[in-house]
C-alpha cells in the first residue's frame, strides 16, 4: 500500500472520528449522571440510618470520605475537559474508587450476619453508571464485573442463614452492578448504530458522484495538492521564487507532479463502487470487488443506490457479525431484441456463511432495483446473479 494511500486513510479516519464525536454520547450524560447520583445518595442515606450497627463504622466513614474526595477531584476535571476522559485518567479514578471498595468491603467482612452491607462500594456502582456516556462499554463492563465479585464475596463471608436475607443481598449487588451493565449495553448499542448510520451517510454520496473520478479521500488530497501547486506558481510568477528552482523546491515540484498524475490515472480506473467500498469502515474489510472492465460505471443512479444498499444489508445480514462478500462484474454484452439492442451486465454476488432465508427482505428489494435476480445456494453461502440492463454510454462505444 502506498504512502499516499495510508495518508489518505488517516485523513478519512480523522474526519470520521470528528463526525462521530459530533454524534457522541457525552450529551446523554445527564440521565446516567442523575441515576448514578441517586444510587450514591441512597447508599449514603442507608449508611447514615444504620451507622450504629456497623462494627467498624469509622473505617466505613473513611471509605465514604475517600469516595467524596475522588468525586470532588474527578467531576470538575472531566467537565473542564469537555467530558473527554483519557484512558489514563479513567483508570486512575477507577483505581481510587476500588480502594474505596476494598476499605468498605473489608470493614463489613464477616459481619453481614448483623444485617450490614457495603454502602460506599455500592455508590461506586453509581459512578460507573455516570461514566457510561464518556467511556467505552467494555471499560464499564469490566469494572462492573470486578465490583460484583467483591460484593458477592462480602455477602458470602457470613455464616448466617442466607435464605432469610437472600433478597436483600441480591438487591444490594444488583443496585451496584446490574444498573451500570444495562446502561453500558444500551449506550454501546446506540454508539454502534450511530457509527453505522454515519458510515452509510458518508458513502451515499458515491451514488450520485461521477462514475469515474476521485472519491472522498482523494478529493480532499487533491484540494490540498491544488492549493500547494497554485502557491508555487504564484511564487514563481511574482518573483518570490527565482528560476531555476532550488534543489528542494524542484524535488517538491516533481513529487507534486507525480502524485497528481497518479490521482488522474486512478480516477479513470476506479469507479464509484470502488470508492464506496474502500471509504466505508463497514464494507472495506468484508467486500471484495472484481471489475476489470469498470462495468460498475454503466449502472444508472437508481441501480447504484440499489446495489450499494443491497451490499450493506447482505454484509450485516440477520445474524451477528459481518459476512464476507465478493462482487464480480462480467463483461458488458448486447442482446438483440425486437425493440432494439439491449446492453446488459451480469453481476455475481457471493455471500459467505448465510442462507437464503436469512437474507434481509430489504436486500431483495434493493437488488430488484438493480436487475433480475437469481439466487443459488452454495456449500459456503449464497450466490446471487443479477442481470442488469444498462444504458449504452455515448462516449464508450462497446466499452
Amino acid at each position: 500500500m502506498s504512502k499516499s494511500h495510508l495518508t489518505e486513510r488517516t485523513r478519512l479516519a480523522g474526519l470520521k472520528a470528528t463526525s462521530q464525536a459530533a454524534l457522541g454520547t457525552a450529551r446523554f450524560g445527564i440521565g446516567p449522571g442523575l441515576a448514578g447520583a441517586l444510587i450514591a445518595v441512597h447508599s449514603f442515606a442507608r449508611f447514615l440510618l444504620r451507622i450504629n450497627d456497623y462494627p467498624l463504622a469509622p473505617i466505613n466513614s473513611i471509605a465514604w470520605v475517600l469516595f467524596a474526595l475522588v468525586l470532588v477531584y474527578a467531576v470538575p476535571t472531566i467537565r473542564a475537559r469537555g467530558y473527554h476522559v483519557s484512558t489514563l485518567k479513567y483508570w486512575s479514578v477507577i483505581a481510587s474508587l476500588f480502594v474505596v471498595v476494598i476499605i468498605d468491603v473489608a470493614a463489613v467482612w464477616g459481619h453481614s450476619a448483623q444485617g450490614v452491607y457495603p454502602t460506599a462500594a455500592v455508590a461506586v456502582g453509581g459512578v460507573l453508571v455516570a461514566v457510561v456516556s464518556v467511556r467505552a462499554a467494555r471499560d464499564v463492563l469490566i469494572c462492573s464485573g470486578v465490583l460484583a465479585i467483591a460484593l458477592a464475596a462480602a455477602t458470602l463471608s457470613s455464616d448466617r442463614d442466607r435464605s432469610a436475607a437472600i433478597g436483600a443481598d441480591i438487591v444490594t449487588i444488583a443496585l451496584a452492578t446490574v444498573t451500570p451493565i444495562i446502561a453500558a449495553l444500551t449506550i454501546g448499542t446506540y454508539r454502534r448504530l450511530s457509527q453505522l448510520a454515519l458510515d452509510r451517510v458518508m458513502i451515499q454520496g458515491t451514488v450520485t458522484a461521477p462514475v469515474y473520478g476521485p472519491g472522498l479521500l482523494a478529493s480532499e488530497r487533491l484540494a490540498s495538492l491544488d492549493h500547494e501547486v497554485e502557491q508555487l506558481f504564484e511564487d514563481v510568477a511574482s518573483g518570490r521564487e527565482p528560476l531555476p528552482l532550488n534543489q528542494d523546491k524542484a524535488r517538491r515540484a516533481a513529487e507534486l507532479a507525480t502524485e497528481l498524475r497518479s490521482h488522474l490515472i486512478a480516477g479513470r480506473q476506479n469507479t464509484w463502487l470502488y470508492h464506496a467500498v474502500t471509504e466505508s469502515d463497514t464494507l472495506n474489510d468484508v467486500v471484495t470487488i472484481e471489475d476489470p472492465h469498470s462495468s460498475a460505471a454503466l449502472l444508472r443512479t437508481d441501480q447504484r443506490d440499489g446495489l450499494l444498499s443491497a451490499l450493506w444489508f447482505l454484509v450485516q445480514g440477520a445474524d451477528a457479525g459481518a459476512h464476507q462478500t465478493s462482487v464480480k462484474f462480467g463483461d458488458p454484452y448486447t442482446v438483440r431484441r425486437v425493440s432494439g439492442p439491449q446492453r446488459r451486465v451480469l453481476v455475481e454476488i457471493h455471500v459467505d456463511g448465510i442462507v437464503r432465508h436469512r437474507i434481509e427482505p430489504l436486500a431483495w428489494t434493493a437488488l430488484r432495483n438493480v436487475g433480475a435476480v437469481v439466487d443459488t445456494q452454495t456449500p459456503t453461502g449464497t450466490r446471487l446473479a443479477v442481470q442488469c440492463v444498462v444504458d449504452v454510454p455515448h462516449d464508450a462505444g462497446d466499452h
